[in-house]
């Protein structure tokens, strides 16, 4: 059976503004050696899928600097400690990147994003009857183009690669499995 491993010392190795990389020392319950591994602390994510009462999704683009890149997304971004809740985090990036609110908010799924390094969640939202409440509240360093799209568009976007972010992906793959359990709700 496999066993968690001890942490014998955690130490920060580089902090910014939104992560904190550290090298660990842990020992293998199995052979009982020590290894020197690293991990990157991150406050959790939330992404939001926005649907409009006309089965239109509310997306962004965005420049992305990992990929050297623009990405069409979903709104989304990191739990600020000041967030009541992931669903007050969700609702505020919602709200600040494209200006849209939603009658109903409510989570569907949560995952590890990438649990070899990174030690957070990502928590998604479906948002419903979205509807624009004012103009977007961008950060400095955000530049984000609002897109709408027909929700029947969705599979045939994701077929042909023109969304490929993984994690909304995942969004969308939380909501074809909604209350129906795999019954695809697309419009």
């Amino acid at each position: 059976m496999i066993r968690p491993w001890d942490m014998i010392e955690r130490k920060m190795a580089y902090t910014c503004r939104i992560f904190e990389v550290h090298n660990n020392h842990v020992r293998s319950p199995r052979t009982g050696n020590v290894h020197q591994v690293q991990s990157i602390r991150t406050p959790d994510w939330i992404m939001v899928l926005p649907i409009t009462a006309d089965q239109n999704v509310v997306m962004v683009r965005q420049y992305r600097h990992g990929i050297e890149d623009v990405c069409l997304e979903l709104p989304g971004g990191l739990v600020d400690p000041a967030d009541a809740s992931p669903l007050e985090g969700a609702r505020r990036e919602l709200i600040e990147e494209t200006g849209y609110d939603v009658e109903a908010l409510e989570q569907i799924g949560r995952c590890y994003p990438q649990p070899a390094l990174l030690a957070n969640e990502c928590l998604f939202f479906l948002g419903l009857r979205a509807a624009p409440v004012r103009p977007q509240a961008l950060d400095a360093g955000e530049d984000v183009e609002i897109v709408v799209v027909p929700l029947t568009a969705i599979p045939a976007m994701i077929a042909d690669g023109r969304i490929a972010h993984g994690m909304v992906l995942l969004a969308f793959a939380y909501y074809a499995l909604g209350p129906g359990k795999g019954q695809a709700p697309w419009g």
